[in-house]
């Protein structure tokens, strides 16, 4: 097989490859957000709102 055939089964193999990729595989959907706050996101959550307290300024003392 010379140099130039192989290169040409390559290209359309790759070619073949990325069709069938693109237009035969379902496509894949984003996870769904929920309206409450679950594992790690609650976890963060609480973090951020200990750290708002220390950088919130103090009121005067009377």
């Amino acid at each position: 097989m010379s140099k130039r055939a192989l290169i040409l089964v390559v290209i359309v193999a790759i070619s073949v490859g990325v069709a069938i990729g693109y237009y035969g595989l379902p496509p894949r959907h984003a996870p769904a957000i929920s309206a409450g706050a679950i594992g790690g996101q609650d976890d963060a959550a609480k973090a951020a709102s200990r750290a708002m307290t220390f950088t919130e300024p103090k009121a005067p003392a009377p």
